[in-house]
Formats: C-alpha cells, sequence, structure tokens
C-alpha cells in the first residue's frame, strides 16, 4: 500500500509538472513556431501539368524544391490553354503513361511529406468529355403567344431557344392576360402541355378572353465557358474537353465523381500514398438556371408549387411587381440553395466519404449565377478566394483597387462563421498585357500579400508552378496567368526567404480567433454576396467585422454574457441588422461587377418569419442588435400570412421604436437599437477602436491591421500601405500585457522599449518600411501601470560612408552577359548601352573592396550598430562580407547588420543581385532562334510578353552606404 501510494503521490507530481510546464512553454512555443513555422502555416501552390507535358524529372525536381524552398502542399491542375500559337506536346490524360506518371507524384510526395491534393477536371471546374448534355448545366427557356378567344387554335408553337440541338419541354401552359399591362391571372391558368404534339402543334378551344400561352422548356447554357474545347479553339487540351457538370444536380456531381474521382482515388491508393484533398476551382462556367427536378427542388427548398408563376420569368406580372419580384427572388434563392447544397455540400459528403478533405473557390469570381456565397464556403474544409496583381500600384502607392481583392474578406468571414481555421486565397494571379510573365519580384508582390492578410487570408496558395522538363530549358514553357514560382525562376535559390515571410505571416494569422466587434447581416435577398474590407460608413475605421447569412443565424448564432457567440469560439459585441452588400453603391457596383449580377445597396425591408423569430430569442437572451424593422416576409411561403406574422413579431420587438426620437429600448435580456450606427453604440458601451493611430480620420486606409486572440496572447497584424518610409503612433486595445515587435520578414522579435498604457489601450510608436509589417504581440503580463521608457523602439541611422561609386561586376556569359565590366557610378541595366546587360536576366555580382574612416565608424555605445544599406535593388540581392554570407535581402528596407564582420582595412563586398527574366525574353526576340539563350514559347497568347514590351528595372540601382544605427 506505502508503495502505491508514492507512486500515486509521483504520478500527480508528473502530471503537476507537465501541465506547468506546458503553461510554460506556450509563450516560447509562439515564438519558436514563428521563427520556424510549422507545415499547416507554409504556403500551397497550384501545381499545374500544362498539356501533361511532365515526366518524372520534372516531378521529383519540383517536388523537391518545393520541400526545400519552403512549399508544403501542391494542388495538382491538368490543363491547357494560354500556350503560344499551339498546344504543346504531352502525355495522354489519364493514359496508362499519364496513370504511372501520377503514381509517380503520389510517392515523392509522400516521401518529401508535401501534402498533395487534386483538381477534380481536365481544367479548373468540374468538366470532361463524360459529361452528357443530360448532365451539364442548363437555362430555362420560354416561348410565347398571344391568342384572343372565344375560338379555336390550331398551330404551331415555336420552340424556344435550343443550345446545341439539346432541347426538353416542361410544360406549356395558358394565362388570362391583360396585353395592356402584361398582367397575368394565375386563377386562370390552364395546363396544355398534353396537348401538344410533337414539333409543336398545339390544338385548343380557347375560352372567351385574351390569353398567354407559355411554352417552357430547358436547353445548355450556352455560356462559352460552359463546354470546354481544347487549344486553340478552347483553354484545354485533348482528351481533357466537355461540359461543365450540372451544379444544381447531385445526380450529375456523382457521375463525375464517379468517372475521375473514383479513378483519382484508385492510382492514389496503389501509389501507396494519400490525398489529403479534392478541389473544385472558381467558378468560371456562367450562369444556369434550371435542371432537370428544379420543380422538386424549388418545392424542396421554398414550401410551394413553381408551376403556376412561371409567367415572371417571361416578364409578366403576377398580381403587382411586388409580389412577382418576390417570386423571382424565391427562384434565384433555390437557384443558389441548389448550388450551396447540391453541389458544394454534396462533394463535401463525397469526399469526406473517402477520407479526404475538400476544397473550393466557392464564391465565384466570373458570371456567377445568384449564390449565397457564405453557405457555399461554408461547405469546404478549405473556403478559399483569390486576389490579383498589377505590374505597378497606383501613384499614392496603396493597392486601392479592390476589384482586385472583392472575395477575400468573404473567404476569411465564411470561415470564421462555420468554424473553419484556413481562410485560404489563391495568391498572385496576374494578366496583363506586356506584364503577365516574370515582370515582378517579391517586394512588388508584397502589398498585395499585406492586404490579403488584413482581409482574413491565412493561407496561400501560390498562384501558380508549371511543372516542366528540365531539358525544355529556361524559363520553359508557361501558363499565362499568374507569377511562375518554379525552381526555374531567377530569383528561385533566394526564394526561401519571401515563402518564409508568407509562413511567419501565416503561422501567426492562423493562432487563435479572429477578433471583430460586429458581425454585419447580409439579410435574406439574393444574391448574398460579402464585400471586400472598407471602412464601413456606420463603423468606421479602427473596428473589424464579419458577415453573416441567415443560415448561420438560424443555426450557429446563440447569446453568452450578452455577446452574439458561434459554437467555435468566435464572439461580437453587436450583431448589425445590414440587410444588403454595402450601403455605398460604389461598392456594391464592384461587387456586381465582379459576378455580373445585380447588387443593391438599398437595404431590404424583407425578413422570413423563421429568422425573425431567431432574432427575437437572441435578443430576449440579451443580444445587442441594430437595425430596422422589416415591414414583411423575405419569402412567399404562406403568403399573405407570412407577412402579417412577421409584422407582428417586429412590432413586438421594436415596440415604439421610430428610429428618430426614439432608438433603443431593453427586450428581454438585451437591447434593440435603431437609428444610431455600430460605431456610436460601441462607443457608447465603453468598446474603444481596435486598432488605432494619429492621422487616421484623414487617412483611413493609409494603416491597416487585422487582431487575432487565443485569450493568452493578443497578435496584431500592422502594415504600411504606402510607398515611403512612415513612423507613427499606434494604439492597441489591450493592456496588462508587455507589447512585443515582431518583424516577419527577419524572424527578429523585440520587447518595445518605448510604450504608454492609458484608458484601457496601450500605445507606441512604430516605423514602418514602405510596404512594411509588423506583428504586435502582446503574451507577457505586466502591471496596467507600466509604461516602457527606454527610448525609441527602433535604431535611428547616421550616413557615415558611401560605396556607390566604382564597382567591378560580373555577369555570366551562359546567359549572354559581358563577363567582368567596371560600373564607374551604379545604373540601372536596362539603361546601359550593352546588349548583354540591357537583355540580361539572371544573377550578376557586384564586387568592391573598401575600407572604414574610424572616426565616423566608431562603435561608442552599447546598442549600436553597423548596417549596410543597398538603397533600392531589383530585385533580390546575397550579401556577402569578407567570404561570409550576411543574408538574402528581398524588400525595403534594403539594409544588413554588418557590425560582427567588418574590418578597419580591406573589407571585400560582394553582393549577388538578381533580377526578372522578361528583359532576357524579350531580347531574344530579337535574335534568330538559334543565338537566343531561353527557351520558351515563341508567342504569348494575349500579347502577355512580346518584344515590344517595355523592359523591366534590373540591378543594384542604390546608393549604396554604411550606416551607423544607434
Amino acid at each position: 500500500m506505502k508503495h502505491t501510494g508514492l507512486r500515486f503521490i509521483f504520478f500527480l507530481l508528473v502530471i503537476f509538472l507537465c501541465c506547468n510546464s506546458v503553461a510554460g512553454q506556450r509563450v516560447g512555443d509562439l515564438s519558436d513556431l514563428f521563427v520556424s513555422p510549422p507545415d499547416h502555416a507554409k504556403p500551397r501552390v497550384y501545381w499545374w501539368w500544362l498539356y501533361n507535358r511532365v515526366n518524372e524529372g520534372s516531378i521529383t525536381r519540383d517536388l523537391e524544391e518545393f520541400k526545400a524552398k519552403g512549399i508544403s502542399g501542391v494542388n495538382l491542375i491538368c490543363t491547357g490553354g494560354y500556350a503560344g500559337e499551339g498546344a504543346l506536346l504531352g502525355v495522354e490524360w489519364l493514359s496508362p503513361e499519364w496513370r504511372a506518371l501520377y503514381r509517380h507524384a503520389v510517392r515523392e510526395a509522400k516521401r518529401l511529406n508535401i501534402e498533395i491534393g487534386f483538381n477534380l477536371a481536365g481544367g479548373w471546374t468540374m468538366m470532361g468529355p463524360w459529361v452528357t448534355p443530360d448532365k451539364a448545366m442548363k437555362k430555362v427557356v420560354q416561348s410565347e403567344l398571344i391568342v384572343i378567344g372565344s375560338s379555336t387554335f390550331t398551330g404551331k408553337l415555336v420552340q424556344p431557344e435550343t443550345v446545341d440541338d439539346y432541347y426538353h419541354d416542361v410544360w406549356v401552359q395558358a394565362f388570362k392576360v391583360d396585353r395592356a399591362t402584361k398582367v397575368v391571372d394565375i386563377r386562370t391558368a390552364i395546363d396544355l402541355t398534353d396537348r401538344m404534339k410533337s414539333g409543336g402543334e398545339l390544338s385548343w378551344e380557347v375560352p372567351e378572353g385574351d390569353w398567354l400561352v407559355l411554352r417552357t422548356g430547358y436547353t445548355l447554357t450556352g455560356h462559352p465557358w460552359s463546354r470546354w474545347y481544347a487549344y486553340p479553339k478552347g483553354d484545354t487540351f485533348e482528351g481533357g474537353d466537355g461540359y461543365e457538370i450540372d451544379y444544381l444536380s447531385t445526380e450529375a456531381l456523382d457521375e463525375h465523381f464517379d468517372h475521375l474521382g473514383e479513378l483519382i482515388i484508385e492510382e492514389t491508393r496503389q501509389a501507396g500514398g494519400k490525398l489529403a484533398y479534392l478541389w473544385s476551382d472558381s467558378w468560371e462556367c456562367g450562369k444556369l438556371t434550371w435542371t432537370q427536378d428544379f420543380p422538386g427542388q424549388f418545392k424542396r427548398f421554398r414550401g410551394y408549387d413553381l408551376k403556376p408563376y412561371m409567367a415572371v420569368l417571361a416578364g409578366y406580372t403576377i398580381h403587382d411587381s411586388i409580389f412577382s419580384a418576390r417570386f423571382r427572388e424565391d427562384f434565384d434563392r433555390t437557384i443558389q440553395d441548389c448550388v450551396a447544397e447540391n453541389f458544394y455540400g454534396h462533394f463535401y459528403d463525397l469526399c469526406h466519404k473517402n477520407g479526404m478533405d475538400v476544397g473550393n473557390e466557392a464564391g465565384g469570381p466570373n458570371d456567377t449565377p445568384p449564390q449565397d456565397a457564405l453557405k457555399n464556403l461554408g461547405r469546404c474544409d478549405i473556403p478559399a478566394g483569390e486576389f490579383w496583381v498589377h505590374y505597378k500600384l497606383p501613384e499614392d502607392g496603396m493597392n486601392s483597387r479592390k476589384s482586385a481583392r472583392l472575395n477575400l474578406k468573404q473567404t476569411a468571414s465564411a470561415a470564421h462563421i462555420y468554424g473553419r481555421g484556413e481562410a485560404q486565397a489563391e495568391a498572385f494571379t496576374q494578366m496583363e498585357q506586356d506584364r503577365t510573365h516574370w515582370s515582378l519580384g517579391p517586394y512588388d508582390l508584397k502589398p498585395y500579400a499585406n492586404d490579403a492578410f488584413c482581409e482574413g487570408i491565412n493561407r496561400f496558395m501560390l498562384h501558380q508552378a508549371t511543372s516542366q522538363p528540365p531539358e525544355d530549358g529556361k524559363p520553359g514553357f508557361e501558363f499565362c496567368a499568374g507569377q511562375h514560382f518554379t525552381p526555374n525562376l531567377t530569383w528561385w535559390e533566394q526564394s526561401s526567404s519571401f515563402f518564409s515571410y508568407l509562413s511567419r505571416c501565416q503561422y501567426l494569422l492562423q493562432e487563435g480567433k479572429f477578433v471583430g466587434d460586429v458581425c454585419f447581416f447580409l439579410g435574406e435577398r439574393p444574391p448574398l454576396l460579402v464585400p471586400p474590407k472598407y471602412v464601413v460608413p456606420t463603423l468606421g475605421p479602427g473596428y473589424d467585422c464579419d458577415y453573416a447569412n441567415a443560415e448561420v443565424l438560424l443555426t450557429r448564432m446563440s447569446v453568452k454574457d450578452g455577446r452574439i457567440v458561434l459554437p467555435d469560439g468566435m464572439s461580437y459585441h453587436l450583431l448589425y441588422l445590414q440587410n444588403c452588400v454595402s450601403p455605398l453603391e460604389d461598392i456594391c457596383k464592384a461587387v456586381g461587377h465582379y459576378q455580373q449580377l445585380e447588387v443593391s445597396s438599398d437595404p431590404s425591408d424583407a425578413m422570413s418569419p423563421e429568422v425573425i423569430k431567431k432574432l427575437r430569442q437572441l435578443i430576449k437572451d440579451g443580444a445587442t442588435v441594430i437595425g430596422a424593422p422589416p415591414k414583411r416576409s423575405a419569402e412567399l411561403k404562406g403568403y399573405p400570412d407570412c407577412d402579417g406574422e412577421v409584422q407582428t413579431i417586429a412590432a413586438e420587438i421594436w415596440g415604439d421604436l421610430d428610429g428618430k426620437t426614439r432608438t433603443e429600448r431593453k427586450f428581454g435580456k438585451g437591447r434593440i437599437i435603431w437609428g444610431k450606427t455600430a460605431r456610436e453604440v460601441l462607443l457608447e458601451d465603453g468598446i474603444l477602436p481596435d486598432f488605432s493611430y494619429v492621422g487616421q480620420d484623414n487617412e483611413p486606409e493609409k494603416f491597416d491591421y487585422i487582431h487575432r486572440t487565443d485569450k493568452e496572447s493578443e497578435i496584431y497584424f500592422v502594415i504600411n500601405r504606402t510607398g515611403c518610409t512612415e513612423i507613427g503612433d499606434f494604439s492597441f486595445r489591450v493592456t496588462g500585457k508587455q507589447p512585443e515587435i515582431w518583424d516577419p520578414v527577419t524572424g527578429e522579435m523585440k520587447e518595445a522599449g518605448s510604450f504608454m498604457q492609458k484608458d484601457g489601450v496601450t500605445s507606441l510608436s512604430l516605423e514602418l518600411a514602405p510596404y512594411g509589417s509588423y506583428f504586435i504581440v502582446f503574451r507577457k503580463s505586466i502591471s496596467v501601470t507600466c509604461s516602457g521608457k527606454d527610448g525609441f523602439n527602433f535604431l535611428k541611422y547616421q550616413k557615415i560612408g558611401d560605396l556607390s561609386e566604382s564597382w567591378q561586376v560580373i555577369f555570366d556569359q551562359a546567359w549572354g552577359g559581358p563577363g567582368k565590366i567596371h560600373f564607374d557610378k551604379l545604373s540601372n541595366w536596362i539603361n546601359r548601352q550593352e546588349e548583354g546587360i540591357k537583355y540580361y536576366s539572371g544573377k550578376a555580382t557586384y564586387r568592391k573592396v573598401f575600407d572604414l574612416d574610424k572616426k565616423k565608424a566608431g562603435l561608442t555605445h552599447a546598442g549600436e550598430r553597423l548596417i549596410l544599406d543597398l538603397g533600392d535593388v531589383k530585385h533580390v540581392a546575397v550579401v556577402r562580407l569578407n567570404g561570409e554570407e550576411l543574408g538574402t535581402l528581398w524588400c525595403s528596407p534594403w539594409r544588413i547588420d554588418i557590425t560582427d564582420w567588418v574590418q578597419e582595412t580591406g573589407n571585400i563586398l560582394e553582393i549577388d543581385i538578381v533580377n526578372l527574366w522578361a528583359n532576357r525574353v524579350i531580347g531574344d526576340w530579337k535574335l534568330p532562334v538559334e543565338k537566343r539563350f531561353t527557351k520558351t514559347h515563341d508567342v504569348f497568347r494575349f500579347d502577355m510578353l512580346r518584344e515590344s514590351t517595355p523592359l523591366t528595372d534590373a540591378g543594384l540601382l542604390g546608393p549604396v552606404s554604411l550606416l551607423k544605427g544607434f
């Protein structure tokens, strides 16, 4: 018994020590993993098998290089298109040879511990040669005829629009109509379907009056992207062409999955590997409005029969314009519900049944049908959006083109409200004439990455890397869009520094939960889309928010301690009934243009009985809700009683509020507010802005932020959106914790020496380089009365030497360079007269020897440092001093600490400068084929790069200076 008791005491002691050890390690773990992020925080990459032009050598090289440089996953997409004048030669898709290569890829990914996913098509959405018209995208079509009774009608009804000789009738109906107003009386509806013979012949005894005879059927959509063709007619390869599937039909998805999904799963099993996920990329196939069982789907989702109201689709009015518009909204809601459940939801179920996750760019873009984008994304393990980049930012330095990142906040909100840890984005997509290929370096990409992170994205799928046989040469054959993150990249050997930056950001932005004070309810009017991050008029700068749909409000929202909470830990102080995408017309136009949908900035005055009942319960339970009362039901189900029910509950909740003189009332444990902004209510409740800076009211988008919390640490990401160095005073809604400044470029972390705590916020000064960024981390407890008074949080610099003149520069002759040459002064390569420099691409080494000025360079105080400042670099620099490699520079500030390696005399400074491929490719097009240094397409589709394309700045531009940091 004694031994048992001792063992028990020992066991408790071990548990106690382990628990305290884990608690103590939390602080260290955060910093350790920031420096060296785990695989789940590293970027993925779209891995294109362009025309399936791959071999075992290209597969192995790519995967080994991805692993070495910091890319932890590949999303395999087999596609064609966007090549030169003709298709490339590749392996026959799904042939025994292709399958062997796929198994090789799976085995290599397993060997290297690289996650692998597969896009389920021969393009980027669900299509293939096995998709028959019956299982393809369809639309409802109608023809109409006015006949006058009483009379006998014998004639032929015109067959509605027919695409690809595919057409099926649904109904033939007759309605009494007022021809002047186009108002149809559905009480007079007569079904004539069985009376129409083949060929459209109809005989009918027409009753007295004017009658609309409506022939309704369906055909294929005919959208240019609804059927893929092999290049050059279309954008895929031979054997990958075919129709897009019917996204409203589970049967269509099942057939597609049985044909391709099961094959890929089996090949993966044979290779002894695991497929992490199946993928469906962005919706780029146009709208669809029908499927064979659409009447049944409508009854399932809407609760009433579709058939009597079909005249509305032909442009006629039933009852009145408001009633007809409500039916049209119900029709659109059914489309978006079918897309969400029959495609994205069913795809989710199929993948999970087979032990895989599922990922989709499920919120567009490009000519989408009406959709509840949040509902779509909620049916993804990896909800994803995309963002685009441009060759040059506007003159103010800011990425002000919200059109390039319209669905990022949407993706992030979906991840937050549906409990997903990752919000992913297709990153750095580009399609610009004269610029798309090899024209942007990592520093050019950084502002777009920063903006995406502040929108809420916390993992990138780099767009893209084309797998290329090494024997195809460099830079090789490429897809037309995006960047080219392949081992053929000029700066590939230095790329791990850029990828480490992304990974450090992604790691911290995956930690804990997003902090948003307000959840904006989008309402129920289709389409349900989320705007990009912007300064919401009712919220103002310094606060962040999420957006929610009816599904989340109904099934996931509850109240705890006065906050609206979700099952996965998200919570909000306020629920705001915005009932539209945005109150700003220009934002709505941008979102609508992106999807080719009508998006209104006028708030809807409708709400379904189910939603207002849940709203009533939330407020009773303690929620604070802001917004106007609804006037009617959002749907026609139960009409007209449904309107009365909504009005009765609204009167119960809003009581005597008028939104002007009476703006707030208690209801149960909570409050309903009408006539105040979210900002006003937050401030009245003592909720200060989460992030603020001096001058924020005048320049609210000069800086941006995002905030994550894990209950132990508060993590802020702060970015400078200008192309200038900015010094400012910033405040964070945190007290009682020591602020730390973490640099995701270098991995360096330091405690802020100068800060102040007052009135519930911590304030400190930050110096941000052009497009610079820091994490401000609060994790160590301190007294709320503590302040830091150790001077400055950043070094100040004094110039002590100029090294801009007299450099020896060595260009690689194998790539057309002149070998060793002397530069009297630093200059842009494209301004040189030597064609071997003007058109040079790749690495050139700058070399010089220098001495220190003892008087100026003396370090007399602790903490002083000697810094080498390169001024400006196009595009990447590797610095060596006295034979020691000091590091890679890829963004501003182009500085590196040389204190521990510099000598008083005879310092040998070497700087490798790497520019981009575009210049050499442009120069080669001026040469005969046999004299060219590069191997790539003879012509790029859409003139993305051509002989007349302006050259891209290159070289060490300087000025190069020695600085004393103190």
